[in-house]
């Protein structure tokens, strides 16, 4: 006589579906969330790029008619700083603010990794704004008054450098929503790869 029938497996929790995996040429939008990220990083984010630019006429406007008639050196310092740093963030904030992604073309980083670094713009735009920050200060500062010590207008310099140099990386830490569309698109596209870390090289004649 046959013993006691076992009861079947338990089926267990339900499996998640298996991640969307693109092809080499599959370079639109396909899903929803990717489609909705695309829209938002096609076009300009003017209010982004334009909150920079009034911050830097605000600054310029405001240093020179106020904070350079101050008597106290560390009131007038503001000036440069604001203006630096809001010039930084129009140069930064402007290149991230273009439209990053099209509806017929939102290709990412391939399977083996992104090739494309970007770092080297990110520098160029910090240098250009670095050099340029004390420029537009003492541009629109009008004629620096006799008063000024050489220690307070190398001051202003080297506040201008810094905060240009400051206001160009901001960006990258606040990004705009065409940047931070972007970068969710790249993530979304990063094929997982298994079978553990794989060491291999090549050449050429």
């Amino acid at each position: 006589m046959d013993g006691p029938v076992a009861p079947p497996p338990h089926p267990g929790p339900p499996q998640d579906p298996p991640a969307y995996v693109y092809a080499a040429a599959d370079i639109r939008p396909r899903q929803a969330r990717e489609i909705e990220l695309c829209a938002k990083a096609s076009e300009f984010d003017w209010m982004y790029t334009g909150g920079a630019a009034v911050s830097v006429v605000t600054s310029v406007l405001v240093n020179a008619q106020y904070l350079k008639q101050q008597q106290e050196p560390g009131v007038r310092l503001i000036a440069p700083a604001w203006t630096g740093l809001s010039w930084g963030l129009l140069l930064g904030g402007g290149y991230l603010s273009l439209p990053k992604c099209d509806p017929l073309w939102a290709g990412g980083p391939p399977p083996e990794g992104n090739i494309r670094a970007d770092w080297p713009i990110a520098v160029s735009i910090a240098l250009i704004a670095t050099a340029t920050a004390p420029l537009i200060d003492f541009t629109f500062l009008g004629a620096v008054k006799p008063e000024w010590t050489d220690g307070e207008r190398a001051a202003r310099m080297f506040i201008g450098l810094g905060s240009g140099l400051a206001g160009s990386l901001l960006p990258y830490l606040l990004p705009p929503r065409t940047w931070a569309a972007r970068k969710e698109i790249d993530r979304m596209r990063i094929a997982p790869t298994y079978g553990g870390a794989s060491l291999s090289y090549s050449m050429s004649f």
